[in-house]
C-alpha cells in the first residue's frame, strides 16, 4: 500500500492505495480517505536535543510510541506549530488552523483528519500508526532489511530522525 495525491479543483487530497489485479490489467483501489493535504516548509531549525531539552525529556527506557511521539512534536515544531496554552498536549498550527495531536498520532482540522506534507513523507495517522507496527524478528529478517524498513517508514512519515535516536528505536523493534 502507499499514499497517493489527488489534485481536485486545484486542492490536493492524500488517499491511500493499493494496487489490485483485473483481468490483465492493475487497477489502484481506496483503501482510505487521507485528508486534504497542507503542504509545510521548515520554518524552526530546533534539533531534537534542543527540542527535547526545552521539553524536559529524556528517552532512558522509553518506549517506542513515546520516542514517536516527541519526533512527531518536534517535526511539528520545525514546521510552524506552537504548544497549545490551554491543553499542553495538543500542537496547533496558524491560530487552530490545524492541530497535531501526539498522544493520539492525528493531525487534524477541525474535527476531520489531515495530511502534512513535511520533509520527504506525509505526516498522518496512517503513517504515524505504521512506525507503531514495526517489529522485526531477528529469527525472520537480516538486520540490513529490517533498518531499511525502518527508515522508510520514518521518511514516509516525514520524520527526519537523527541518527542516535534511529539506533535506539532500532534496537527496540529489532528483538
Amino acid at each position: 500500500m502507499f499514499i497517493r495525491v489527488k489534485n481536485i479543483k486545484g486542492i490536493q487530497y492524500a488517499y491511500l492505495v493499493k494496487s489490485v489485479w483485473e483481468e490483465k490489467t492493475v487497477r489502484q483501489k481506496v483503501v482510505q480517505y487521507l485528508g486534504k493535504v497542507y503542504i509545510l516548509n521548515k520554518s524552526n531549525m530546533v534539533s531534537f536535543d534542543e527540542f527535547c531539552k526545552g521539553e524536559k525529556r529524556t528517552f532512558q527506557n522509553a518506549e517506542v510510541k513515546t520516542i514517536i511521539q516527541a519526533l512527531m512534536e518536534w517535526t511539528l515544531v520545525q514546521h510552524g506549530f506552537t504548544k497549545d496554552s490551554l491543553l499542553q498536549k495538543k500542537w496547533l498550527f496558524e491560530n487552530g488552523k490545524a492541530g497535531g495531536d501526539p498522544e493520539n498520532l492525528k493531525i487534524t482540522s477541525g474535527k476531520k483528519e489531515i495530511t502534512l506534507k513535511v520533509n520527504e513523507g506525509y505526516m498522518n495517522s496512517f503513517t504515524l500508526k505504521e512506525l507503531l507496527k514495526i517489529q522485526v524478528s531477528k529469527k525472520t529478517e537480516e538486520q540490513r532489511r529490517a533498518a531499511t524498513l525502518l527508515a522508510k517508514a520514518f521518511v514516509n512519515a516525514g520524520i527526519q530522525i537523527p541518527q542516535d535516536m534511529f539506533i535506539e528505536v532500532f534496537q527496540k523493534v529489532y528483538q
